[in-house]
């Protein structure tokens, strides 16, 4: 159990970081990251806009996408790292700031959390957040607070 990371794409990213940040969320939520597990999987922008083709009928990158698994399984994050790259500067983000952020949003999307309307976007954004400066407080991401 826990989380697998398959690395498709070829940006230098902080794996292992990412790996404990989806850990972390999923603690803060309520869950358990010995009994529960996820997959994170990082690509490229032609990749995710396959997949984004594929099962959303859209044809346009995105910078994360997640499919919900079953049971203790909670599924998989997809995300681009490109993408990331290419959006940390228009927020005033550091790639790996971006990416911890992607990787909370898409276990927030596991466990059920939507952002179609514009309220339910600003919940997520908030909790966001708050997750994302919780792990700097305790130390977990160290990093971030040069990015924040």
């Amino acid at each position: 159990m826990g989380v697998s990371i398959l690395n498709q794409q070829k940006i230098k990213v902080p794996k292992r970081l990412m790996g404990r940040v989806a850990r972390e969320t999923l603690r803060y939520m309520g869950g358990d990251p010995k009994r529960n597990s996820l997959t994170l999987v990082l690509v490229d922008d032609g990749t995710i806009k396959g997949y984004n083709h594929r099962f959303r009928g859209e044809d346009a990158c995105t910078d994360v996408l997640a499919f919900p698994g079953d049971g203790e399984y909670l599924g998989d994050i997809i995300i681009s790292v490109e993408r990331a790259r290419e959006q940390a500067p228009r927020f005033g983000s550091t790639l790996e700031r971006e990416l911890y952020l992607l990787v909370i949003h898409g276990v927030l999307h596991l466990l059920g959390y939507r952002d179609y309307s514009p309220l339910e976007a600003k919940e997520m954004e908030e909790l966001q957040a708050k997750i994302l400066m919780g792990l700097g407080e305790r130390g977990f991401l160290s990093p971030l607070n040069r990015g924040s």
